[in-house]
């Protein structure tokens, strides 16, 4: 059972280090576009092209200040809508991990039930008359075990923190998005 358990924790670190660079390529900074976009009042064509590049949170704002002229609810609803397309990237990969981190410790488990029904037939057949024999191949058997566990503990850590990572860019492009509305339609300076 360790080659199903190797080839989970090498998924694994190919997930978290995807959903690393991922994330960070997402994360922009709503205060910055914000700036701007309060600066050049009220010409916003020329900001809203260099918002593009600042993660998930510049491409949602961009959306917004391409519906400047419009209503605030074209405005919300322009943003709600690109915000909306930003979602599936923002949660790819991890139900893998989250299944990862539920199949390793079942996995070890069933390599070290593998392992001990082996050394009990190894015991049976020859007798416990060199018990080493038997305590090695428990031994030998409870890797698998440890080894599961340790990648779900690993994989829980992860996945737990970048569901966080995930849902503070939701919540910035909820902020961003509401102050970007107001600042657009003077609702507050």
């Amino acid at each position: 059972m360790m080659y199903p358990l190797i080839g989970c924790s090498v998924l694994l670190i190919a997930l978290v280090i995807e959903r690393a660079v991922t994330l960070r390529k997402m994360n922009g900074d709503g205060d910055e576009v914000l700036e701007e976009v309060r600066r050049v009042a009220p010409n916003f064509a020329a900001v809203s092209e260099s918002t593009k590049n600042n993660g998930a949170i510049g491409r949602v704002l961009a959306r917004g200040i391409k519906n400047a002229g419009r209503p605030a609810d074209a405005i919300e609803m322009a943003i709600e809508q690109e915000a909306a397309g930003e979602m599936p990237a923002l949660d790819a990969n991890l139900p893998v991990i989250k299944t990862i981190v539920n199949i390793a410790p079942l996995l070890g488990l069933l390599g070290t039930i593998a392992g001990m029904i082996t050394s009990f037939r190894a015991a049976s057949q020859s007798g416990l008359s060199n018990p080493t024999q038997v305590l090695g191949g428990i031994s030998e058997a409870l890797i698998s075990t440890a080894t599961g566990i340790t990648i779900a503990i690993i994989g829980f850590i992860s996945y737990n923190y970048f569901a966080n990572q995930s849902k503070k860019i939701v919540e910035d492009m909820e902020f961003y998005g509401a102050e970007l509305v107001n600042v657009l339609t003077d609702r507050v300076s």
